[in-house]
């Protein structure tokens, strides 16, 4: 076979695969309405090291949520599973409030002000139900699914397999063009300040900077989902706002409102074994064959 007709048999080949993750009109609408607007990630076949050496990761082009799951659309999935009798499901489901305090205001549940703020104190279980969920309700052409830690740090790079720190593009933390912070973070400074054992510590990374005359000791609360500006795929808080959970259970990336710089890398790797006030998620969608 000729080169340049194997070039366009390939060519033909990843347009077909690119476009098998384009959705309809009709799934987009529903989508909308009931989580938000998803963005193409591209496929990746790439090589990784770590402690047990190299490995090659392969995965197909998917559709991620641009943004965190929000409290709006987490309560139209609970009062769906109490409407379908699904009380069971419903029990694991729920929001744990009784988590939430100190770190998050009794209201931040309920008060309309926070319902496009992202979801947080739920449960694995509740983040894979309603991936269950969503998949029941599009009608079960797309699959929903937590991203696999490898999908999430692959789009939160904006379709690179390695590189920056932050999913703006930086390996340092900067104010945008108007002086506002790019991450809603625990505000320490910057990028080289990290957390170990309850207690801020300054480190020494070649990719940090430290300010003596920096900000203060601040932190707030999770920002509306669309807050900030959006990596070169469109989407939004990646790093900080919430550290979000991914399919292998018990880790979360990215950092959270309450991590101070260095703390919301894409790398920034989060364990836990119960919901968190600092924890919530976003979800990918892929065709099923």
């Amino acid at each position: 076979m000729r080169k340049s007709s194997l070039t366009i048999i390939l060519l033909i080949a990843a347009i077909t695969a690119v476009w098998a993750q384009k959705p309809d009109k009709k799934t987009v609408k529903l989508e909308n309405r009931l989580v938000g607007t998803f963005v193409e990630v591209p496929g990746a076949n790439y090589t990784v090291s770590d402690a047990n050496g190299d490995k090659t990761v392969t995965f197909a082009a998917f559709r991620m949520l641009q943004t965190e799951v929000s409290i709006e659309s987490y309560k139209r999935f609970l009062d769906d599973l109490k409407v379908q009798g699904r009380m069971a499901d419903y029990e694991k489901a729920k929001i744990d409030t009784a988590r939430a305090m100190p770190e998050l205001p009794t209201n931040y549940f309920s008060q309309p002000s926070y319902l496009y703020n992202p979801v947080a104190c739920i449960s694995y279980e509740g983040a894979i139900l309603f991936c269950s969920w969503l998949t029941e309700k599009m009608g079960g052409e797309w699959e929903y699914t937590l991203p696999t830690k490898e999908q999430w740090k692959y789009a939160a790079r904006s379709g690179k397999a390695l590189g920056f720190q932050y999913s703006m593009g930086f390996d340092e933390i900067f104010p945008d063009m108007n002086g506002n912070p790019m991450y809603t973070y625990l505000m320490v400074n910057d990028a080289c300040i990290t957390m170990r054992d309850g207690h801020l510590e300054i480190i020494d990374k070649p990719f940090g900077r430290f300010e003596k005359e920096g900000r203060a000791l601040e932190y707030r609360l999770p920002t509306h989902i669309y807050s900030h500006h959006p990596n070169l795929l469109s989407l939004y808080n990646m790093c900080g706002n919430v550290a979000e959970m991914v399919y292998e259970r018990g880790v979360a990336f990215g950092g959270s409102f309450l991590d101070p710089g260095y703390d919301i890398r894409i790398d920034s790797e989060t364990h836990y074994n119960a919901p968190s006030p600092r924890i919530g998620f976003r979800v990918i969608a892929v065709r099923k064959k």
